[in-house]
């Protein structure tokens, strides 16, 4: 009886979420969008959420950038969200009537949905390469899509994207578009260098050109297991390969899953963005790492500047921009706050790298932190002194190393060793055995080592 109830107190929060939220809310899986720029991500990415093809003049993408600027130039420069629905039978669940405001738009898909795939559009551009980086260390996705355009060939960019993608261990599958422009000597160009570089040893990945139902099946039953990349042929425009490619995401499942005895343990909220909505205050979007939150609980907001840490309250949640009353681990959450009656919460106080967490865990920021590094690519050497930009999780932050250790004076590309460093403007909460990336300050020399904190 004991271990029955034990069981049950396991389970609760679960079936609480599965029972009180409208269907689709907790099976969501996130599929991250990268390659060049002018590939193609962010009309595809708004092909396949709106199920409608594109004109070719960028309708398709202009449903989906965030900002004027970026539908004045075409290219994205920040993060972009948007969602595909499916019903129990893995149909693709469209409005009747398109509507351009997206809580309109996604609270008309996500009740009718059973299963909602979020898409996550990254940029493209060289300029904006922390920005994507920050998209896929701190929110998580469940799979890459690298967007290979058939009329450019694989470009430096492309490369940069699929050596991060590696890094982090995301599983990942190719979509060239564009195919309906491309001569057909420069389309078997670029296929060929396609299937030479996933041939690769760093690689590793057996390429499959998808085309029938049962290669689809295939494909979608062993991407998670980091052995093949499935390859789609596309055309945004004329929609060929489109509903071949919608199919393959609808049988995808969520490669990250939560255990009932994750869902108990004291949460953790790492903050991806925040927002000051008139009317309602500061809203907070970002990826549940652990545990359980539901409205009314009081969690400690930091750290801040100075290393500290705030009581604030959850006032209400959304998920997919739909209501709810508890979010739970692994869960991308937008939760709206308000502050304690003893400390005040104002906008600017926020930063890139805090967290919501459970008191009951007493966190504590860190300025120096060492870490088992692997240099993957670098012109020089590294050695006491050397700059680099810290990604992890959700922390995007300058340090300086302080420290070679192992009788080493200095690092080169493909050595290994355990480092010091520190943080150059704030402390950071950090925890061990989390997967970390240093970048570069010289371009084309972005992605430089990962570390194992320890």
């Amino acid at each position: 009886d004991v271990y029955k109830r034990q069981q049950q107190d396991l389970i609760s929060p679960l079936e609480e979420v599965k029972t009180q939220n409208v269907a689709g809310i907790f099976d969501t899986l996130k599929i991250a969008t990268i390659g060049n720029v002018d590939a193609g991500k962010s009309t595809l990415t708004g092909v396949l959420s709106k199920g409608m093809p594109d004109d070719g003049r960028g309708c398709a993408r202009q449903r989906v950038f965030n900002y004027s600027h970026e539908v004045e130039n075409g290219r994205t420069s920040s993060i972009a969200y948007e969602i595909m629905g499916f019903d129990d039978a893995g149909n693709q669940i469209i409005p009747e009537h398109f509507n351009a405001n997206k809580n309109k738009y996604w609270a008309d898909i996500t009740p009718r949905s059973s299963k909602i795939v979020s898409l996550i559009d990254l940029c493209g551009h060289e300029k904006y390469l922390k920005t994507t980086i920050y998209g896929l260390a701190g929110l998580e996705p469940d799979y890459a899509m690298i967007i290979v355009a058939a009329n450019m060939g694989i470009s430096k960019m492309t490369r940069e994207h699929l050596g991060i993608a590696l890094a982090l261990k995301i599983p990942f599958f190719v979509v060239v578009t564009k195919i309906d422009l491309c001569p057909e000597n420069i389309y078997k160009e670029t296929m060929g260098k396609l299937m030479q570089i996933l041939k690769l040893q760093s690689v590793n990945r057996k390429p499959i050109l998808v085309n029938t139902q049962k290669e689809i099946e295939t494909a979608a039953q062993l991407l998670p297991s980091d052995r093949i990349c499935p390859i789609y042929c596309v055309s945004s425009v004329s929609n060929v390969g489109i509903p071949e490619l919608v199919k393959f995401i609808s049988l995808l499942d969520r490669r990250i899953t939560v255990t009932p005895q994750e869902l108990n343990q004291p949460a953790e909220y790492h903050i991806s963005d925040n927002f000051l909505v008139t009317g309602v205050g500061i809203v907070l979007n970002g990826v549940m790492k652990s545990g359980t939150i539901k409205v009314n609980d009081v969690l400690l907001l930091g750290p801040d500047s100075t290393g500290s840490f705030k009581p604030v309250q959850i006032k209400s949640i959304h998920i997919n921009r739909v209501p709810t009353s508890v979010a739970v681990a692994g869960q991308c959450v937008c939760f709206s706050i308000r502050a304690t009656k003893k400390d005040a919460v104002n906008r600017q106080d926020l930063r890139k790298g805090m967290c919501l967490i459970d008191p009951k865990l007493k966190p504590q920021a860190v300025w120096e932190f060492e870490a088992q590094i692997t240099v993957l690519h670098h012109a020089s050497t590294l050695k006491v002194g050397y700059q680099a930009m810290v990604h992890s999780g959700v922390i995007r932050q300058n340090a300086t190393l302080m420290e070679v250790k192992e009788d080493k004076s200095l690092m080169r590309s493909q050595d290994r060793g355990l480092v010091r460093f520190r943080f150059m403007y704030s402390p950071e909460y950090l925890k061990a055995v989390s997967y970390t990336h240093l970048r570069a300050h010289e371009t084309g020399r972005n992605l430089v080592c990962r570390l194992l904190l320890e």
